[in-house]
């Protein structure tokens, strides 16, 4: 059987989620969630306790709306981004996974984190990154040059008839798959992390 895997990361929403709909249209492919905890990483870029508790809250929340659509969310913990490309590569290789959906995120170690899974698990896992978060993707409102805008007007005016092209699409949230909704659903774990 084919296994999809939905890596939640800042996206932990089940509409207008672009990795989860896209690890949803193959009707008879399991799909699973994977969130991975990373304190070490939150400690040193000063993550309050409070931010954590809401990520964990937000963590329960989906788990049951992804229950209700026969989608298991796990949890895995690592110290930092480094830790967890370990962690997802092991556990694709546990659970079978054959394709790898997740939401871009931009920032420079989320990046190099995303650019090392890839890596890892080039031989043997699909990955498709989807950007999300953003209406238009980085890079793509340039001049005709090609070279990124340095007057705020031009740009603007370039960005908004870019978008004028097409919005991106809003999708919704998944369906229940054909093993119907998973009844017994386990507590989330508390993060390693002061809450």
């Amino acid at each position: 059987m084919t296994t999809h895997l939905v890596w939640f990361r800042a996206d932990l929403r089940v509409n207008d989620n672009l990795a989860l709909a896209a690890a949803c249209r193959d009707p008879d492919a399991r799909v699973i969630g994977l969130f991975i905890a990373t304190p070490q990483q939150w400690r040193d870029h000063t993550l309050a306790p409070r931010q954590a508790a809401f990520i964990h809250q937000n963590l329960e929340a989906l788990q049951q709306a992804l229950a209700k659509r026969g989608i298991a969310l796990f949890t895995r913990e690592a110290p930092d981004f480094a830790a967890a490309v370990d962690a997802l590569a092991a556990f694709c290789d546990e659970q079978q996974v054959s394709a790898l959906f997740y939401n871009y995120q931009y920032e420079l170690n989320e990046a190099r984190r995303d650019a090392a899974v890839e890596r890892k698990l080039e031989s043997r896992v699909a990955c498709q990154g989807f950007d999300d978060s953003v209406m238009l993707p980085p890079g793509s409102v340039v001049t005709g040059n090609g070279e990124m805008y340095k007057v705020f007007t031009p740009y603007s005016r370039a960005f908004l008839r870019r978008l004028g092209e097409g919005l991106p699409a809003c999708v919704s949230a998944p369906k229940p798959r054909n093993g119907g909704a998973i009844t017994d659903v386990p507590a989330l774990a508390p993060f390693d992390y002061p809450c």
